[in-house]
């Protein structure tokens, strides 16, 4: 970290800032109705990306693409006493997200999914967008990635 708190320009723009910026995709897509590969080839002009963070928005975006039915269907399966069209469309886009990481692509460790989405939650959402983020999404990484997470780092623990 620099002086100021902040982290380098390079930091900010690999993943979490490829994840904010496809959390705002996702977001202005289900308003717009717009291709969510579409606005992300405007964003691109936009956003100052690492080729990691360029990358990894592309992939999400095009795993997002392919497989929407099913992130939505694995979503609704997890809420109670909601419907995924009547979600706020923050939290929507949130999970979305962290469903398609979750779901299809693996190489991201499932707690890093986690996180990033209630930073996310924290960061745009309501007062209660994190916990209700963290009661869907925490399922959902337990279904599909359950052995990731309960195996234990030799430094998980320990007092």
């Amino acid at each position: 970290m620099h002086q100021s708190g902040e982290l380098p320009a390079r930091r900010r723009a690999g993943r979490p800032k490829a994840r904010d910026v496809v959390m705002r995709i996702l977001y202005e897509s289900s308003i717009s109705g717009d291709d969510p590969l579409e606005i992300l080839e405007l964003v691109f002009g936009r956003f100052r990306f690492t080729e990691d963070g360029r990358a990894y928005a592309a992939r999400l975006i095009e795993a997002f693409r392919a497989h929407r039915d099913q992130i939505d269907a694995v979503i609704a399966a997890r809420l109670e006493h909601w419907d995924l069209r009547r979600l706020g469309a923050i939290e929507r886009a949130i999970l979305r997200l962290a469903a398609t990481e979750l779901l299809h692509l693996p190489d991201t460790p499932a707690r890093v999914v986690l996180d990033e989405a209630l930073r996310l939650a924290h960061r745009y959402g309501s007062e209660r967008s994190a916990s209700f983020v963290n009661g869907v999404c925490d399922p959902i990484a337990r279904d599909t990635r359950a052995r990731e997470l309960e195996a234990r780092t030799p430094h998980e623990g320990r007092a």
